[in-house]
């Protein structure tokens, strides 16, 4: 079981679309339609193998899912978004249009607004070098 790594991340869904930000790093993320839904369903409290099922019984899908499916789970782990947890909660399985991009399981990183991310402009004030005053990386 997963949960969304929140003392790093914020995340969003809008229209079926997920937004994760790390406000540690300033770097977001982007998902395709069904790498959104799986990552939505992990942080509701979907077990992997039940996501995994759901989409194996889904016309269509490839029959090397299963390398797609458990790397995608890798990625989100590896740049921290989701955390491995000892509860054990079950929550269904919900792909509510959820193939929009087929199966495509993709994470995509940007850093264009990385600066602007990591400002703050409440509290980034200095007298010699004016408001804000980014933090340096």
């Amino acid at each position: 079981m997963y949960k969304l790594n929140s003392e790093k991340m914020f995340f969003d869904m809008a229209d079926g679309q997920a937004v994760v930000i790390n406000f540690v790093t300033g770097m977001y993320y982007s998902t395709s339609t069904l790498g959104s839904a799986v990552l939505d369903n992990l942080i509701k409290g979907a077990s992997p193998e039940d996501i995994l099922a759901t989409l194996k019984k889904e016309a269509g899908c490839p029959t090397d899912f299963d390398k797609q499916f458990t790397d995608f789970i890798s990625e989100l782990e590896e740049k921290e978004i989701i955390l491995p947890t000892e509860e054990l909660t079950t929550a269904p399985v919900v792909l509510t249009n959820a193939f929009k991009d087929g199966f495509a399981l993709n994470l995509n990183e940007f850093a264009e607004v990385q600066d602007l991310l990591l400002a703050d402009p409440v509290h980034d004030v200095e007298v010699d070098k004016g408001w804000p005053a980014l933090k340096e990386k």
